[in-house]
């Protein structure tokens, strides 16, 4: 009677750990998902600019006293970027009839507006796939506390199950068996084991991204189609500030120091492959900041304008 009591112990106990067993290989799963939509997508789609690196040259060539005389370089530097030297050469002519002069302004106002439209349909571009990562990263970490919940509960139900079928077992049979014991090895090897498998949980997506705009900026000296010729040459200048270092070094030197230390870095610069929502994250700050380093240019464009309101 004592035997069978115990036999039927283990038989309506034994379900319930194989149900645990059965949760905890389900929470494990997959570890690399496809992403449901397109990373790129629309993102980069119609920013296809013809080159125009010639006329940077050509135009720093032309840089005459009158402008060194009467301009720094941040501003000089500017004019370079939106082709406008010509048009600031004969603006500065004192006896220029008012209607010439009038055309000249309006001739240069559009540059800016120009430049100032490219300039924000990249960082459009560039905020998009900030967004994404950041997305899909969110997306990560929710599957990831799921499955946590899910082990956790599990782990839960086993301590559950080992102090009930023990108590069980040693109120219905009065003389000392070795069941209790065998439930509770069973029951605590389950629960380390549940706890290893929260601690090794990971989540991957597999992303594509054949047009890297991080690897373009940061290996390539070469302009990318999707950034505006004006915008790449002021973005690579080193005369528009007093410590000749330009915009894109400055982010580079960031970059190296704060977000390439990473395990698994060198995909941020590929065609695409297996992201962690850690990496998305690096992916997402990278793009923040390569975002925030060309909106600088803003400003910039907004110092020149207001220079060439102040020329009488």
């Amino acid at each position: 009677m004592k035997q069978s009591s115990c036999f039927f112990s283990l038989g309506f106990f034994g379900k319930p750990f194989l149900l645990v067993l059965f949760l905890n290989c389900s929470c494990i799963g997959n570890k690399v998902v496809t992403s449901p939509t397109a990373f790129q997508g629309e993102c980069l789609q119609g920013l296809n600019f013809e080159s125009g690196e010639d006329s940077f040259l050509a135009d720093s060539l032309k840089i005459g006293m009158k402008l060194q005389e009467n301009f720094d370089d941040k501003f000089i530097d500017m004019a370079i970027a939106l082709n406008v030297v010509d048009d600031l050469e004969n603006y500065l002519i004192e006896d220029l009839e008012r209607i010439e002069k009038l055309e000249l302004k309006t001739r240069i106002f559009g540059k800016i507006m120009k430049m100032d439209i490219e300039l924000h349909s990249l960082m459009s571009a560039i905020d998009c796939e900030e967004e994404k990562a950041e997305q899909i990263a969110s997306f990560l970490e929710k599957e990831l506390r799921k499955k946590e919940r899910n082990l956790t509960v599990a782990a839960i139900i086993t301590g559950a199950i080992v102090g009930v079928g023990t108590g069980f077992i040693l109120a219905a049979d009065n003389s000392r068996n070795d069941w209790p014991e065998y439930i509770g090895i069973a029951g605590g090897l389950t629960e380390v084991f549940l706890g290893l498998s929260i601690l090794r949980l990971d989540k991957r997506v597999a992303i594509r991204h054949s047009k890297n705009i991080l690897r373009d900026v940061y290996e390539s000296e070469d302009r990318p189609a999707y950034f505006p010729p004006s915008t790449w040459y002021y973005f690579n200048s080193k005369n528009n500030n007093n410590q000749e270092v330009s915009l894109k070094d400055q982010l580079l030197e960031r970059w190296e120091a704060y977000n390439m230390n990473d395990e698994g870095v060198a995909i941020l610069f590929s065609d695409g492959g297996e992201y962690s929502p850690e990496l998305l994250k690096s992916r997402s700050e990278m793009l923040d900041q390569l975002e925030s380093q060309i909106s600088l240019i803003s400003k910039d464009l907004l110092y020149f304008l207001n220079k060439i309101e102040a020329i009488n």
